[in-house]
């Protein structure tokens, strides 16, 4: 222990261990903290992908997705070959100027998620709805056409 830490002379050596590990523990998880917002992977900084669930059906695919406070005006979607993708910004909190924020978990800003699909889909029928926090997207399922016979002919030239 270093000269500047007050006398514990009186403190049995079980409690200075636990002061002292209790002390160091409080500095790892500070000095991780700060080092992960930095990053941009935790607290308001990060970039918080939507829960998705996707469930497939026989003739269409739904995407269900965790959008809580945001409105349909908000919310991009995308879709290419396969990958859906939403994209979308969460509006940053207003506080006052007096406001102490205790606990700052919900992600602020842009975000992107790409969604791969289970199956091809039909680019002219699909509909996005939200409603409650909860976008649901509805993708018909692309018809595979089955094969055909070509019949081929016997050409009539002379070689």
């Amino acid at each position: 222990m270093n000269d500047s830490s007050p006398d514990n002379s009186n403190v049995p050596p079980v409690e200075r261990v636990r002061q002292e590990v209790d002390r160091w523990l409080e500095v790892v998880r500070s000095t991780g903290e700060r080092t992960l917002e930095s990053l941009g992977l935790s607290g308001a900084n990060r970039q918080a992908n939507p829960p998705v669930d996707i469930i497939e059906l026989q003739d269409e695919i739904l995407v269900q997705i965790d959008l809580p406070g945001l409105s349909a005006e908000s919310v991009e979607l995308s879709l290419v070959g396969n990958m859906l993708t939403v994209t979308g910004t969460r509006p940053a909190h207003d506080f006052t100027s007096d406001a102490r924020v205790h606990l700052k978990e919900r992600s602020v800003g842009s975000f992107q998620r790409s969604i791969p699909l289970p199956a091809a889909v039909n680019n002219d029928a699909i509909r996005a709805e939200t409603r409650d926090g909860l976008l649901t997207v509805t993708l018909r399922k692309a018809t595979l056409t089955s094969g055909r016979s070509i019949p081929v002919s016997r050409g009539g030239g002379t070689v």
